[in-house]
């Protein structure tokens, strides 16, 4: 049995009784830890929102150890991990850190990557710590498409999973898990089955779907949503090939639940300066969308969250409150173009 079991277990009892009853100060801890290690990255990727972010606002930081200390009992209850956030996770001095807390408090841990750091000794080290998923963000594999747009080069992207895959057999491994993650516009919309051939040859289990953001007027015209067919038939195949193949195909608004949003009752998400923010679709200070709830080196975490912000938002969803301005166009929950042009004034 994994550590701290039961108290996950109870956890997740608390949360179905309090998302029944219709809470807003809920008994239940965050399932989901959201932990941005940094906000530095070592890539270039051009529709990055740290390209079009006030730096002042958004000065750099990495995660401080008393942070991830003041989290301790969050991740005793917590289900999952994620590092993630707007910088590279595996470049940050806390990022083994985050990992083995986390697994010794018995949570999944689950890691975005733009994939530069993933030669054979990093990898050898995700397997000896037992982490449960490496997501690799990567939009095309048509070498050209993929150097352009993720600083990648797809046959090292091969060998990294093709070894993975090797060690684990070597170990008797099940983890981790390889995923991709893939950012769709106009551009690259012709990409999609070919992601999916790419996974399976390479036992990639899962394949994650978003939509570009425009978080500048150079990025509209990009949205595949201004070719909304289109873009409905190359999910439509890329379904029809995964399903055919065994890959997992995890499109935009596959994780809302009857409408609502479960971010407010499941999400504690802490960005690299230790600000608590309970939505990572607008992870980055800005003049229009920005959130913050708290500071977990000014408030305790059981006070952020359920504190004001927290239950208004847990209000909206569960008793059909109004919605603020950042979740009523928000991609998780509108399909359609405004959404993905909300940080455009």
């Amino acid at each position: 049995m994994r550590p701290f079991a039961a108290e996950k277990a109870r956890n997740q009892g608390l949360l179905a009784e309090d998302l029944a009853a219709g809470r807003d100060r809920l008994r239940a801890a965050p399932t989901e830890l959201v932990l941005e290690p940094t906000n530095r990255c070592n890539g270039r990727c051009p529709i990055c929102a740290r390209h079009f972010w006030d730096e002042e606002k958004n000065p750099s930081a990495d995660m401080l150890p008393e942070v991830l200390a003041r989290l301790d009992g969050f991740l005793e209850t917590a289900d999952t991990v994620f590092a993630f956030g707007h910088g590279e996770p595996t470049i940050a001095p806390l990022f083994w850190d985050i990992v083995v807390r986390a697994k010794e408090k018995g949570c999944r841990v689950e890691v975005t990557t733009n994939g530069l750091t993933l030669d054979e000794p990093f990898i050898d080290r995700l397997i000896a710590a037992r982490v449960d998923i490496v997501n690799i963000s990567m939009d095309a594999v048509e070498p050209a498409a993929l150097a352009e747009r993720r600083g990648l080069d797809v046959q090292r992207v091969a060998a990294a999973l093709a070894y993975l895959n090797r060690r684990r057999y070597e170990q008797s491994a099940r983890l981790p898990e390889a995923g991709i993650a893939c950012v769709v516009d106009r551009d690259n919309l012709d990409e999609l089955p070919h992601l999916i051939d790419f996974a399976r040859d390479l036992v990639v289990r899962t394949v994650l779907v978003n939509h570009l953001v425009a978080w500048d007027t150079s990025l509209h015209h990009r949205s595949a949503y201004h070719e909304p067919e289109r873009w409905r038939e190359a999910l439509t195949a890329a379904r029809a090939r995964a399903a055919d193949t065994g890959v997992h195909l995890v499109a935009p608004l596959d994780g809302v639940i009857d409408g609502r949003c479960p971010h407010p009752s499941r999400m504690f998400f802490v960005r690299a300066s230790g600000e608590v923010w309970p939505c990572c679709n607008a992870a980055f200070a800005n003049d229009r969308y920005s959130f913050a709830v708290g500071h977990v080196l000014k408030s305790d975490a059981w006070e952020i969250w359920n504190g004001a912000a927290y239950r208004r938002l847990r209000r909206a969803f569960l008793r059909g409150e109004t919605l603020p301005d950042h979740c009523r166009i928000c991609p998780l929950l509108v399909d359609e173009l405004g959404s993905h042009l909300r940080q455009l004034r």
